[in-house]
């Protein structure tokens, strides 16, 4: 296997590391808030309660209702948990609340744990990040897959055309063009395996720029890497993660999409009715203002390894904390993780593997995930350096998931916690 390249953000496991050294358990019940805790800086508890404060005003705005869709906001910093913020419903028919037991759709954050996948397949040398993907899929004639690597998958720069539909119109269009694939066109929960999305590439003619040479946002190119992982293995990607990722960071319950099995125990997930395109649903609200925007409820394209894994934010946390604290992976590999291997639009923001890499000049480097999967809405950010990470998972999709990232960004280093 090919040594990985390192930077001055990943140079230093130990300060990786340091995130989450100190925890054990996070037990949400005994919340440290900002304004209560002690100031281990410059910056006064009234700074970080004034943080709080604003916090709590900015979600207010998104998460509007006891009654409604809502959301789960933590803020980690060293071994305690500074900020937190709950409201609203997990199921709108039976009005079960949202609480740390919800689990939510992780949407594109789920891509990290289809990374760390690969990379401890790389560390016990059944694979290497910069493999031709024609080797894994000799189906796949034509020349071009040969230019392809498995690194490339990772940081969106596979050059693959995105050949999905992205409108719920497109759809009809989508299965009757490859009406020999889909078997199940009219269930939306029983189509869309990788199997039958991967037969779907055969019909690619040429790339659209060349491979490891430019970012473009492709899902579609995600539908490789489960199969990838299960023609390594001889096991399924569930079975195959559950033990090798998720298992040595003690987290038994994260839940994978499969078509035609219900996901237990999730929160639904919601979007506003509009009339003028409603949907095909088995719920909606009395009120007239809530759909069901779910899986099986709407035609979104999602798979295991870009955008299938629910989990609770506590999980979520604990398998961060093993995953920064060397458990899941070893130094060389989280090294790995953040090189920022291909430049995006903004200057400051570059992809790496599975997880886009904030690097403003002067401030803390963050590694983050931002996105919406039907109704579901993620954000989250680890720094590092600073020992800190954010999480807001949400079961409604209708607000700006880039303005809160922004706003949460600032308030946290107006409370100090990024200095």
């Amino acid at each position: 296997m090919k040594k990985e390249k390192t930077t001055e953000s990943g140079k230093s496991r130990k300060n990786l590391r340091y995130f989450f050294a100190a925890i054990v358990t996070v037990t949400f019940g005994l919340t440290m808030w900002m304004c209560t805790h002690s100031a281990a800086n410059s910056y006064s508890a009234d700074s970080r309660c004034a943080a709080a404060g604003q916090l709590d005003s900015l979600f207010s705005t998104i998460f509007t209702s006891d009654d409604e869709p809502g959301g789960y906001a933590l803020v980690i910093k060293n071994d305690t948990v500074v900020y937190r913020y709950v409201r609203g419903i997990a199921d709108l028919a039976t009005k079960e609340p949202i609480n740390e037991n919800t689990r939510f759709n992780l949407a594109s954050a789920s891509k990290i744990f289809a990374a760390a996948a690969f990379l401890k397949l790389a560390e016990r040398g059944l694979i290497s990040l910069d493999d031709s993907l024609s080797f894994y899929f000799p189906e796949f004639s034509d020349n071009f897959f040969k230019q392809i690597t498995v690194r490339d998958i990772l940081t969106h720069s596979s050059g693959l055309p995105d050949l999905r539909p992205h409108k719920t119109s497109e759809w009809s269009n989508y299965l009757k063009e490859n009406a020999s694939v889909f078997a199940n066109s009219e269930d939306y929960r029983l189509y869309g395996t990788e199997a039958e999305h991967i037969k779907c590439f055969k019909s690619i003619k040429d790339l659209e720029y060349k491979p490891g040479t430019h970012y473009s946002r492709n899902d579609a190119a995600f539908v490789l890497v489960a199969p990838l992982v299960e023609r390594i293995t001889g096991m399924s990607f569930d079975v195959w993660v559950r033990d090798n990722i998720f298992r040595p960071a003690s987290v038994e319950n994260v839940c994978y999409i499969n078509p035609g099995t219900p996901v237990p125990a999730t929160a639904h997930a919601y979007r506003r009715i509009d009339p003028a395109a409603a949907l095909r649903t088995a719920f909606k609200s009395s009120d007239g203002k809530w759909e069901e925007y779910d899986y099986g409820e709407a035609p979104f394209f999602i798979t295991k390894a870009d955008r299938g894994a629910y989990m609770t934010p506590a999980e979520f946390v604990r398998w961060k904390h093993a995953y920064y604290g060397g458990k899941v992976i070893c130094d060389s590999s989280f090294n790995a993780l953040f090189y920022p291997y291909i430049p995006t639009e903004h200057s400051d923001v570059s992809f790496g593997l599975g997880c886009a890499i904030y690097h403003p000049e002067g401030q803390p480097v963050c590694e983050y995930h931002l996105d919406s999967n039907g109704g579901f809405t993620c954000i989250e950010g680890s720094y590092p350096s600073e020992s800190l990470h954010y999480v807001v998972f949400s079961n409604r999709n209708d607000w700006d998931f880039y303005h809160i990232t922004y706003e949460v960004r600032r308030l946290l280093t107006s409370a100090g916690l990024l200095d």
